[in-house]
């Protein structure tokens, strides 16, 4: 972790905590402050305009560590649009359609002016895909901004969790290369960390909609640039929805319990995670909030191992998410009738305190002996049975393999850099589980951070060990006298950062592999220094032959 990507995340905690004092003092003069009714925890008025200072401290931290360009232009602008109606709704209530219309506006400026949005729908037409990948998007932010400020119910609940996630997503986007998802991260980790000190239990200030709806948002939005993890594949959405997984389910069985209830979403009640742990449990704020902080410290946990281990990830997710069901059952946090899991549990357990099926209890009393006998073997051959199927899908290699002392992959490091170096580690990876999606896309990208780094290369050609065999002697040639013809000028050229964005089938085809599939991988570099002349996305067009995936086609050479 660079000095700089540490600093965004100290300067902007220290700018956060001192501007604290000031806004807690203008919020009780100008009266912006929680008022106490049925549904408060509170017991005399707070101020609620804590996300005042999280957003200043956030916009003088993008200052100071962030590069502008038109994603973080884009960001910028969306986010001060839900940061205002956010204030203006502490200060005045504003209806939740007007809140949602706002929502749409700034989701749509990410989108568009952004290009910030889910890619991967690569087995739909055109027109399908730009409408799919618009939709889900919207859906994902408007989510997501209202998950976490339905969650933001107790003294640092919704700030705490917050934190977490945005130190996930900075760890998991340093391990693939990404120190600008990772700064953009940590500044407003930051920003809500100087903004906790004073809010944790007992709170001396609120962060107010104007805070929640805001944080949420960027938090929507830093995990669309990518996590991380394959930017262009719509699967990518899997690791912030595993970090995010207490506010998402909070919302989700929020919106079921309320329609079980002929409630509106809008109508708020104690029926929330933090409101059960609190009042039916009896943990008192500050242990239901550490509580939750420790859940999503695991699931945040679950995201960052299955990043090294897919195995071990969704193991720990699959317990995770089943001892979630038993808490939702147990507190009746849907309805006292949902309780699916507790009752297939007395199926085998009989205890008189759980649910049971009343037909099974009819068939248990009528049955023989020798029939009791065959339902157990029946039992113990499902069971026995289930666990061997998932055994044999978890693991991460075919069974073939497993004898194998080392599976040796048919890529060469070919240079050595924190950037190459991070991309062959996940091509390994890639290769060994089987995954010729991200595998097709870290071919091009090694490819293309290789070709297009110029430093030390003297007469080499960066990538040519990637480009199919049949071609490197030809486009030897042709580099010499195109790119490479920049070498004297940009001695120290180095492509530090890239970013895919998009990923799909190619109708381009060469003499002799007509009947092999190919693919665009259009990828956008940064380098560390200006490029005169140049434009940075570059289209590699890769084919797969027998078992590996070969460059065969480049844009911009």
């Amino acid at each position: 972790m660079s000095l700089t990507v540490i600093l965004s995340f100290v300067v902007t905690t220290i700018i956060s905590a001192c501007l604290m004092p000031f806004i807690i003092k203008a919020a009780n003069q100008l009266g912006i402050v929680a008022h106490m009714n049925e549904r408060t925890v509170h017991h005399h008025e707070i101020p609620r305009i804590g996300g005042y200072a999280i957003y200043l401290t956030s916009l003088i931290g993008s200052v100071l560590f962030l590069k502008t360009d038109n994603q973080i232009n884009a960001i910028l602008i969306a986010g001060f649009i839900i940061f205002i109606v956010g204030l203006y709704d502490d200060a005045h209530n504003l209806s939740p359609k007007t809140k949602l219309f706002f929502e749409l506006i700034a989701a749509i400026i990410v989108i568009f002016y952004g290009e910030i949005y889910i890619k991967g729908f690569v087995y739909f037409p055109n027109n399908a895909v730009t409408f799919l990948s618009g939709v889900v998007t919207l859906g994902w932010i408007i989510g997501i901004t209202n998950a976490i400020n339905l969650i933001d119910g107790l003294d640092g609940l919704s700030a705490g969790i917050s934190i977490i996630v945005l130190f996930t997503i900075s760890m998991t986007s340093i391990l693939s290369g990404r120190s600008d998802i990772a700064s953009l991260s940590l500044v407003l980790a930051g920003s809500i960390m100087g903004f906790l000190f004073y809010n944790f239990h007992p709170a001396k200030i609120f962060m107010g909609d104007c805070g929640a709806l805001y944080i949420g948002f960027m938090i929507a939005v830093i995990s669309l640039l990518g996590f991380g993890y394959n930017a262009s594949a719509f699967f990518t959405l899997g690791a912030p929805i595993i970090v995010l997984m207490v506010p998402i389910m909070d919302t989700l069985i929020a919106i079921i319990r309320r329609k079980l209830h002929h409630k509106k979403f809008s109508e708020a009640d104690k029926g929330h995670l933090h409101h059960n742990l609190m009042f039916k449990l009896k943990l008192g704020q500050r242990k239901s909030v550490l509580i939750l902080y420790f859940v999503t410290f695991l699931f945040s946990l679950t995201s960052y191992l299955y990043y090294f281990d897919r195995t071990v990830g969704t193991v720990l997710f699959v317990c995770l998410m089943f001892m979630f069901e038993i808490f939702v059952e147990v507190t009746d946090m849907i309805s006292r009738k949902y309780k699916p899991v507790l009752t297939l549990i007395n199926v085998f357990v009989r205890s008189d305190k759980l649910p049971k099926i009343k037909i099974l209890e009819q068939y248990r009393e009528k049955r023989t002996p020798q029939k009791r006998k065959r339902d157990h073997f029946v039992i113990g051959v499902v069971v026995i049975s289930t666990i061997l199927v998932g055994v044999y899908y978890l693991s991460p290699y075919p069974v073939s393999q497993i004898s194998q002392e080392r599976v040796e992959i048919p890529y060469q490091k070919t240079s050595d850099s924190d950037l190459l170096n991070n991309i062959y580690a996940r091509l390994e990876k890639s290769f060994l589980n089987e995954d010729e999606d991200e595998e097709c896309q870290l071919v091009a990208a090694y490819f293309a951070a290789d070709y297009y780094t110029l430093k030390d290369k003297g007469d080499i050609i960066g990538g040519i060990d990637y480009i199919y065999p049949d071609l490197r002697v030809n486009f030897s040639e042709y580099a010499r006298y195109s790119f490479y013809t920049r070498q004297q000028t940009y001695l120290d050229l180095e492509v530090t950062r890239y970013n895919i964005i998009s990923y799909s089938p190619s109708k381009v085809t060469i003499d002799g592999l007509e009947d092999h599939d190919y693919y665009n991988v259009l990828i956008s570099l940064t380098f560390n220094e200006d490029l005169d002349n140049f434009d940075p996305n570059i289209n590699v067009t890769v084919v797969k032959v027998d078992d590996r995936f070969y460059v065969c086609g480049l844009d911009n050479a």
